[in-house]
């Protein structure tokens, strides 16, 4: 059986050849072609590795570096055809927590209406939504800012990407949560001491609730409210 990677390559050899002078295209397309041919097998490498942590520090220190150069002369040709060296960058990136390309890279990919590698089981909206969302839920457990990755994704979110309501849900969970955290990372609504802000993480919480029902956000919208109450009528604050 042909493997999706192969098809991808091979589509990528005939446009390469088409409106080309024989010439040129002999050489352009030799080389695009020994460019995938080994770009699969480093890709079919990282299966040697067990540890996830080993994987991870090749495609950081060795497969980024290696093809970078290459996804970045394709976004500067401004082609729009599907690219499975830079839809794996994309991946990888984010394997690596290289948020700032990842997410620019991400949005371009969307914007060419290009799709996900085929190891990948869902569409870029849903797959940076996932990915973004987990990794501020671990920065914010620890303690950690969670901007500017949280805000440029989450603005997508709301407005632009249709993703699934379950998803879309713990985005307005998170941010509403994320509104009351103390200094230990946790969400308390009593260590907040601004209405404004308990009215925003409110807000927010509802629409989580809105949203997905089950989300879990009931009880925090109760102690919201009592705090509201306690700093309203200043009793037991």
């Amino acid at each position: 059986m042909v493997s999706p990677l192969k098809r991808q390559r091979d589509a990528l050899l005939a446009k390469q050849l088409a409106g080309e002078t024989p010439q040129a295209a002999t050489v352009n397309t030799d080389s695009l072609h020994i460019k995938l041919v080994e770009f699969e097998e480093d890709r079919k490498g990282l299966k040697a590795f067990n540890a996830i942590a080993d994987k991870v520090a090749h495609k950081r220190t060795v497969l980024i570096p290696k093809y970078k150069p290459l996804a970045e002369a394709y976004l500067a040709a401004g082609e729009q055809y599907q690219n499975p060296i830079f839809s794996s960058l994309i991946v990888w990136l984010f394997d690596t927590d290289d948020l700032d390309t990842a997410i620019d890279w991400c949005f371009k990919a969307i914007e060419l209406d290009l799709p996900t590698p085929e190891f990948i089981k869902s569409d870029w909206p849903s797959f940076c939504a996932r990915f973004v969302l987990e990794w501020a839920e671990r920065n914010a457990e620890r303690g950690h800012s969670v901007e500017p990755y949280f805000s440029q994704v989450f603005e997508k979110v709301c407005n632009d990407w249709r993703l699934h309501e379950e998803r879309k849900a713990r985005w307005f969970k998170f941010a509403g949560l994320h509104l009351l955290r103390d200094e230990n990372g946790k969400p308390r609504a009593t260590a907040v001491g601004d209405l404004d802000t308990l009215q925003k993480a409110k807000t927010l919480l509802t629409t989580a609730d809105e949203l997905y029902s089950k989300v879990g956000v009931g009880t925090q919208l109760s102690k919201i409210d009592m705090r509201i109450n306690a700093l309203t009528n200043g009793k037991n604050l």
